[in-house]
């Protein structure tokens, strides 16, 4: 049991070493974003970062990452914050802030398709 937390602690470890060097933060100082404001930007949709990672939050609450690896589980949105729990139990809340028009997650860029999410 100890061998399987600690491999799965290192793969969230890693998760967010990959968000946290990705990319540098953009112009304007960082403003958290409303839960309402996360809803209508993450809500259905997948968004990419420029190195070409993908993350997925579905419209039923799933939510997928795919990059350097790939995991899945479920995400809940607050104020400021979207918090996954992977498959495995593994849970961690990420900061998300916008700095002038562009959504981050911790210090990484996200691309997300500004239409309405589909069914």
């Amino acid at each position: 049991m100890r061998k399987a937390t600690l491999a799965g602690g290192a793969g969230l470890t890693a998760m967010i070493f990959v968000l946290s060097v990705a990319q540098p933060q953009a112009d304007g100082p960082a403003v958290a974003a409303n839960a309402d404001e996360i809803n209508r930007a993450l809500r259905g949709k997948a968004c990419t970062t420029r190195m070409g990672a993908t993350f997925t939050f579905g419209l039923d609450g799933s939510y997928a990452y795919v990059g350097l690896w790939k995991s899945s589980g479920a995400y809940a949105i607050g104020d400021g914050t979207v918090t996954v729990t992977l498959d495995n139990g593994l849970a961690r809340s990420f900061a998300i802030s916008r700095h002038g028009k562009v959504l981050y997650i911790e210090e990484t860029a996200l691309s997300c398709p500004t239409s309405e999410p589909t069914a």
